[in-house]
């Protein structure tokens, strides 16, 4: 079986990403999985226009990868998906201003 991959058009309005919804924003998705925030709020429909996305301090409900103690929760990870993070900073942001325009 292939696995075919949804086209990019649009991909700056279907924040928060991967298939659990573990990274807010097209910016923290090319970070490297170590460095991702591990808590920020879902719910709210302001749009984050520099790091594409949902505005993630303020919502109804805070999305937390970690628990407590600092393991993983089960479901919650979001350490996977490494492509483009090892582009420069400056890097990022231009793949990220040409996928605003797809």
């Amino acid at each position: 079986m292939v696995y075919k991959a949804r086209p990019l058009n649009g991909i700056w309005a279907t924040a928060p990403y991967l298939h659990n919804g573990s990274v807010p924003n097209l910016w923290e998705l090319l970070q490297k999985p170590e460095k991702r925030v591990v808590r920020f709020w879902v719910g709210s429909r302001k749009f984050d226009p520099v790091n594409v996305g949902f505005v993630t301090t303020e919502g109804l409900n805070e999305f937390q990868v970690l628990t407590p103690a600092g393991a993983i929760q089960a479901g919650n990870s979001n350490r996977g998906h490494e492509a483009g993070t090892d582009l420069s900073d400056d890097e990022k942001r231009q793949l990220i201003e040409y996928m605003k325009t797809l």
